[in-house]
């Protein structure tokens, strides 16, 4: 992934080492499951080459040419990736389903803007898709940490080095370089620290957080520059000494660290001052007749390390691809195949695009160089453009597809409540295999994103404020209290408070329960202070609101695994019990073992290859806090007779998609249920059966 300067075989060596450290973690080996610290190796190295370079470039000449730098970087890194982003775009179009396919078709643009840690991080903390699999693109979140980094310090160096120039006729001298760098990396390590400690996921793809890696790396370049290079006096016992103890911190790091590992933050000093230590050592002429640096000389490892920006490139998407044909758990022999054909990918990649672009005549102007940019942004959209195409027209096939209907059936063998013969008419339409209809709610496209709004008060940011819906200026009122669950039932509860004449308020915090035993942080394991605290606004919301009903609706965790929530539920629906009218537990929905929209895009599918068996365990649990909530006053509604029948849930009732994930209800289908949800809490009429 690297500019190139004197040829040096230990640092192909760390190469090496860096890309198989993250090939075996991402393969699957747990024991190597921290070899994911193979990218901040790949940082650190080439911060060490690149801002190296840039500092000898501005020591000889006086300035640094920006112009020449962007095509150094166009010419070694645009080429393979576009490959890489053009056929695995086009492939992952047509093995995947739909639903996926248009957002590998949304990762494939972002990466072609070098802005994948963005989209990434955005993806990974967003609560709604944390059960997606991983996309193909992801690893290309580091590229976009290292383009955005390369944005900036030739701009800053080359900017330090005209301020010496300025000060004085000398010429620009190693120091007038460093301060920039030092200070650049000591603000990122900062920010790292306290970026990681408040949000993990967010920091491992930020740039900033990430930045003094490759300050490390320039600094350790800067210094060796400073101490004479391969003239250092270094004594060969102790660059030894250093350079066994940096790759011992590296192994350390790998063997570990695993995906619980707060990162980067001070974690990732490990293996960052590891490598440090790696690449001082062999800058020295003792440090490079070393047995560690004829180790990692030895010519395999100069091929690998050769070959190490293709193999990044190639593992990941060619591991994904695997997990989607053969499944999430690959065999020994199937991860051997997937890793042999990544091998031959990337060795084609590196003789026939990345050598001839870095090597060959055609590319060497400058001017011509940068062009690679645009051309390479043409060639990515329009291959995501085709794929976008692809997906729209296959959706399109499916329009005539009609939806079900109780009519399609005998009365005879449907429920009286026109809200559970719908669910059973389903039922039989999928085990007769019918076709996927055309016309549904939402759109198999928008079921991902079909997540309930909030407006201005998504209370996850810490603002504490009243937003009512429904009847906003009625005197009664509903409150809805809970997870992320309670938060998918919001439109249920508006559709009921606009047509009964309620206000109703969501006091919802998603991954937080209304219960007392409230659940660990997300990503730091730590004590959820904010949970705490927003439960404890929330009773005292509800206590000021004196509302009639107050609707509890938590995720299905387990009753079984963790006994303190029961008197934590107990406890909670008590406190509500004092300051509301009524309180009802909302029994969860089923939680199925695929996600509907998924398997309804997929090639062939019909209503029959996804019809689902719900796992027992969830409503096994559900019924055991039923029963919890009834004994401490409350009113229980099982609302699994609007989602199954006879032990089958369906992935499309009527022309609803009902489910936007494995157990969260699409906005659609909670609207369509505000009247027999209403009938039930005698809201609406009559209680329904």
């Amino acid at each position: 992934m690297r500019e190139r300067t004197d040829f040096r075989g230990d640092i192909q060596g760390i190469r090496a080492v860096a890309v198989l450290l993250v090939i075996v973690a991402h393969a699957g080996f747990g024991r190597f499951a921290g070899g994911f610290v193979g990218v901040d190796v790949f940082f650190v190295v080439s911060g060490f080459l690149i801002i190296g370079l840039l500092v000898r470039e501005a020591e000889g000449t006086g300035r640094i040419s920006v112009l020449g730098f962007y095509a150094r970087r166009a010419r070694r890194i645009l080429p393979a990736a576009t490959v890489v982003l053009v056929a695995t775009t086009a492939l992952a179009v047509y093995v995947l389903p739909l639903v996926r396919a248009q957002e590998v078709v949304k990762d494939a643009v972002w990466a072609g803007f070098f802005a994948s840690n963005v989209r990434f991080a955005a993806v990974e903390t967003d609560y709604f898709a944390a059960d997606d699999p991983p996309s193909p693109f992801q690893h290309f979140w580091s590229l976009s940490v290292e383009e955005q980094f390369y944005v900036v310090i030739p701009l800053l160096l080359a900017g330090a080095a005209l301020l010496a120039r300025r000060r004085r006729s000398g010429g620009v001298r190693t120091r007038d370089l460093a301060v920039p760098v030092l200070v650049l990396t000591v603000a990122s390590l900062v920010w790292s620290v306290l970026h990681t400690a408040d949000n993990p996921t967010a920091a491992y793809f930020s740039t900033p957080a990430r930045a003094w890696e490759l300050g490390v790396g320039g600094l350790v370049a800067i210094l060796v520059r400073g101490w004479g290079g391969a003239s250092s006096p270094l004594r060969p016992w102790l660059a030894a000494t250093l350079g066994w103890v940096g790759l011992a911190m590296v192994g350390f790091a790998t063997l570990t660290f695993d995906a619980g590992t707060p990162f980067p933050g001070t974690a990732a000093a490990v293996p960052v001052l590891g490598t440090a230590l790696v690449l001082a050592a062999g800058s020295t002429a003792a440090g490079q007749g070393s047995l560690l640096s004829r180790v990692l000389s030895w010519r395999p490892m100069l091929l690998v390390g050769a070959w190490s920006y293709s193999l990044y490139l190639w593992h990941w998407p060619v591991i994904q691809l695997a997990h989607e044909h053969w499944g999430r758990r690959l065999s020994l022999s199937q991860v051997l195949v997937a890793l042999v054909v990544t091998f031959v990918l990337s060795a084609a990649t590196f003789y026939l695009v990345e050598e001839p672009f870095r090597r060959g005549v055609r590319w060497r102007p400058p001017r011509r160089a940068v062009l690679l940019y645009p051309l390479s942004l043409v060639l990515v959209g329009g291959t995501a453009w085709g794929g976008q195409t692809y997906v729209d027209d296959r959706f399109d096939d499916l329009a005539d597809n009609p939806g079900v209907e109780v009519s399609d059936f005998s009365r005879a063998e449907l429920s009286d409540d026109p809200a559970v013969a719908i669910v059973e008419a389903s039922v039989l339409a999928a085990e007769d295999g019918r076709p996927v209809p055309g016309s549904l709610a939402p759109a198999l496209g928008a079921a991902r994103t079909s997540i309930a709004p909030l407006g201005d008060c998504d209370y996850r940011g810490g603002m504490r404020r009243l937003c009512p819906t429904g009847t906003p200026d009625s005197d009664r009122s509903i409150v809805v209290v809970g997870d992320s669950h309670a938060r998918a039932w919001g439109p249920t509860f508006t559709r009921i408070g606009e047509t009964a004449g309620y206000a109703v308020y969501h006091l919802v915090y998603a991954g937080c329960p209304a219960n007392r035993d409230s659940r660990p942080e997300p990503g730091t394991g730590a004590q959820w202070t904010a949970c705490e605290d927003f439960q404890e606004w929330t009773r005292e919301q509800v206590a000021a609101l004196d509302p009639e009903l107050v609707v509890v609706a938590n995720s299905a965790y387990s009753a079984r695994a963790l006994p303190d929530e029961l008197d934590g539920l107990a406890w909670e629906i008590e406190q509500l019990r004092e300051s509301a009218g009524r309180v009802v537990l909302l029994g969860d929905l089923p939680t199925l073992p695929r996600v509907p929209g998924v398997c309804l895009s997929e090639r062939d599918a019909d209503l029959g290859s996804c019809l689902f068996t719900p796992s027992p365990g969830t409503h096994r649990d559900q019924l055991e806090f039923g029963r919890v909530a009834t004994e401490a006053g409350a009113e229980f509604l099982n609302a699994r007779r609007w989602f199954c029948a006879d032990g089958k849930c369906p992935a499309v009732i009527g022309h609803y998609v009902p489910m936007r994930d494995k157990d969260h209800i699409t906005v659609e289908y909670a609207e369509a249920l505000a009247e027999p949800v209403g009938r039930a809490l005698r809201l609406l009429g009559d209680a329904g059966s």
